[in-house]
């Protein structure tokens, strides 16, 4: 479990922190780094014993960092925009008014939805909700990736 808590640790780390976190905008590079650390952690560990280096124990640990990160993720976003003081959807809305941008009346009606629900719970549970769900796809895939090459990686140099 030690290389998941790392790996997730690094992911987390990489996804949170201000201005770190723009790495996720080129195809989820954190992420990838994160599966990736987890599987150099647990090469370290299989170092000290005769067994060999697998795809599907990459796999797994990059699956489950992925599923530990976008848990904390969602979470860490979500407390940090409950402590906020702002509103982000005015914010949005004075966006959109300045660029002279019209939404459909549907959209609209969502908007204004979760300006409500920041104005009564500091947060929009709806937005949390989908947030979770979206990173519960995204990160554990791409966390697999990450974790996939970088065992293709280490067979590779093992082999040289």
């Amino acid at each position: 479990m030690l290389p998941v808590i790392w790996g997730t640790f690094f992911m987390t780390f990489l996804s949170v922190m201000p201005l770190i976190s723009f790495i996720n905008v080129f195809f989820c590079s954190g992420i990838i780094l994160g599966g990736a650390a987890g599987v150099m952690f647990y090469n370290k560990q299989l170092k000290e014993t005769d067994l060999e280096l697998k795809y599907n124990d990459g796999a797994m640990i990059g699956l489950l960092c992925g599923i530990l990160s976008s848990i904390l993720v969602t979470g860490i976003n979500t407390l940090m925009l409950a402590m906020s003081k702002e509103n982000p959807m005015i914010e949005f809305s004075k966006i959109f008014s300045d660029l002279n941008l019209q939404l459909p009346a549907e959209v609209e009606t969502q908007f204004n939805k979760f300006t409500d629900e920041f104005s009564k719970y500091g947060f929009s549970p709806t937005i949390a909700l989908f947030s979770l769900i979206m990173n519960i796809i995204i990160y554990p895939l791409f966390g697999s990736i990450g974790a996939i090459i970088s065992v293709a990686i280490l067979k590779k140099r093992r082999n040289l």
